[in-house]
């Protein structure tokens, strides 16, 4: 697998260029509300040094249970109307629930290459048979990517088991917001953790709504943005393969 090559930070993210996570369908989620809100928050991404998107709208029972035919119609109408120099892949950050079940069973999952599947889970409780269910999924071929790990306040109270996901084999995405005090001090503290320890595989926006982009300008100037790029582990890259 190609690995994140060091490169210099630009003040931008072109020296990381692909985004894993965002939301940026049009009304599937707490996303964008609109296709003027998909192409305002795309044509500030391109801006801010990205070229390559991978949209990754919530599937989740009861809230956003979304499946491959309600995500793609979208998909397809934001494709016609891209900049020039943007290419925009479908995926979903699919939360572990029966709904995700049903999709897994039935084969109706939008992957990231690599086979890779973005998940999510509750943020306070750990989920029953967490260890379970991710074994269950890697027997069955998939690689999986746990979104924004340093946000799951469960995890906050041992840090050793992220080590046990990571001996696991799953990859780690820490969102780029995370960087700084926008989810909070605390969360911050961890995504620092989790970048001190390298255990970081992936960053991604997970960008909601246009007024996140003035945030967003701010991470490539921080340290640990700079510290991520320089590991050599960031594997947003192979992604593009």
């Amino acid at each position: 697998m190609l690995f994140f090559k060091r490169k210099k930070n630009t003040g931008d993210f072109s020296a990381l260029a692909t985004d894993m996570h965002s939301h940026l369908i049009p009304g599937v989620d707490d996303g964008a509300e609109n296709m003027e809100d998909s192409l305002s928050m795309i044509e500030a991404l391109a801006e801010l040094g990205f070229n390559r998107l991978f949209t990754t709208p919530h599937s989740m029972q009861g809230l956003h249970p979304n499946t491959k035919s309600t995500l793609v119609t979208g998909y397809q109408l934001i494709k016609s109307k891209l900049p020039n120099g943007i290419t925009l892949e479908l995926s979903s950050e699919y939360y572990l629930d029966e709904h995700f079940d049903h999709l897994v069973n039935t084969q109706q999952l939008l992957l990231l290459p690599g086979q890779r599947l973005l998940i999510e889970f509750s943020q306070v409780i750990r989920p029953y048979a967490l260890e379970e269910s991710l074994f269950g999924l890697a027997i069955k071929g998939y690689q999986v990517v746990l979104a924004h790990p340093e946000r799951y306040l469960f995890l906050h109270k041992n840090f050793d088991d992220y080590f046990r996901l990571k001996d696991m084999g799953v990859e780690f995405q820490v969102n780029a917001l995370s960087l700084t005090d926008h989810y909070g001090k605390n969360i911050r503290a961890i995504a620092e953790k989790l970048t001190d320890h390298k255990l970081v595989d992936f960053i991604g926006t997970d960008i909601h709504r246009i007024q996140q982009i003035d945030l967003l300008k701010k991470v490539p100037s921080s340290r640990y943005y700079a510290k991520l790029l320089e590991s050599g582990l960031l594997k947003n890259n192979s992604l593009s393969l």
